[in-house]
């Protein structure tokens, strides 16, 4: 059945890839959509286009009931694209994930695990152990699994959301580094104001289950987000804004009270968020303002520190660094 309704999304998207006419309509058009069934995470809504249309995946952080899957699901159902769930229990093992060899009429054939999708949620995914997370890693980074010695392409458009709960100590096994590294966003959600929570329960239910889900628009579809990222590409980048970005990144390295600075990466990854947001905002050119909303959520995750906090580092870099 899951399969049937991934192949519905799909189509239902093609029929309406030229629903927005601009990169701005499409973002107020996604809140509009997602509001069907999450309400008060308009923030959240933004960031994970963003990610969408920069190639980039994306770590959520919240506690219990704060709609971290729910939003995942909706915002696939807005990208059009074949979505699939993996819940990691300390049990996941990477062909559970990656997909394994298996025999059939006598031929060794490749049985596709869950990641081949467009967007996969990795619910809970610091509940697994390390060698299922370097599988993820893999796909993450390069885009494809490795099974046997031979490589399998991962579809295209691909993206990973991914979830922890911050609260939960026991069972867990933290993400390395390294892999916190692959992720250009962190977003830490928390649950709506009152207002977007009376809201939240007039929305139509099924007993305790939204009810509008399957009433979210497609927006984009694969060729859709195509042409939307060859748009973000063609973004302006003028060198003094990419010397801000350097010069934030390498602010990061040089503070005393931190342990591991962000890596090149993070600062190719403030650029990419910072086309995406310039364009969704109606503009072709960055800013630095468009990088400073950005830097946030990309640097945050990647920044080890002590006596103090990430954020604390990230107002000091933000207020010390000077803009062009």
């Amino acid at each position: 059945m899951e399969a049937i309704h991934d192949t519905m999304s799909v189509l239902r998207a093609r029929a309406h890839e030229a629903r927005y006419e601009s990169l701005t309509n499409l973002r107020d058009a996604a809140k509009d959509e997602v509001r069907k069934v999450v309400v008060g995470q308009d923030q959240a809504v933004e960031l994970l286009l963003v990610a969408a249309l920069a190639h980039g995946h994306v770590l959520i952080e919240g506690p219990p009931g704060s709609a971290k899957t729910l939003l995942s699901r909706a915002m696939a159902h807005v990208l059009g694209s074949s979505f699939k769930r993996i819940q990691f229990t300390p049990d996941t093992t990477p062909t559970h994930i990656i997909g394994q060899m298996v025999t059939k009429h006598g031929e060794n054939v490749f049985l596709p695990g869950p990641i081949f999708a467009n967007v996969v949620l990795a619910d809970e995914v610091n509940r697994t152990p390390p060698r299922t997370q370097a599988a993820m890693l893999e796909a993450m980074q390069e885009r494809h699994v490795t099974v046997d010695g031979r490589q399998h392409r991962l579809p295209d458009p691909f993206l990973v959301i991914a979830t922890q709960n911050p609260f939960e100590h026991e069972g867990i096994y933290p993400l390395p580094e390294s892999q916190l590294d692959r992720f250009l966003f962190k977003i830490e959600l928390d649950y709506c104001d009152p207002e977007s929570e009376v809201e939240m329960l007039s929305l139509p239910h099924l007993g305790t289950a939204p009810d509008m889900l399957g009433e979210i628009r497609p927006l984009l579809g694969i060729a859709g987000l195509d042409k939307a990222r060859t748009e973000i590409d063609s973004t302006i980048t003028p060198e003094p804004i990419l010397r801000y970005v350097v010069g934030l990144v390498r602010r990061t390295r040089e503070l005393p009270n931190v342990a591991l600075g962000a890596s090149s990466r993070a600062a190719i990854h403030i650029v990419a968020a910072a086309k995406a947001n310039a364009r969704i905002s109606g503009r072709d050119t960055i800013t630095v303002g468009d990088v400073r909303a950005m830097a946030p959520y990309v640097l945050r995750h990647r920044l080890i520190v002590s006596g103090t906090t990430s954020q604390a580092v990230l107002d000091e870099i933000l207020q010390t660094v000077p803009s062009p």
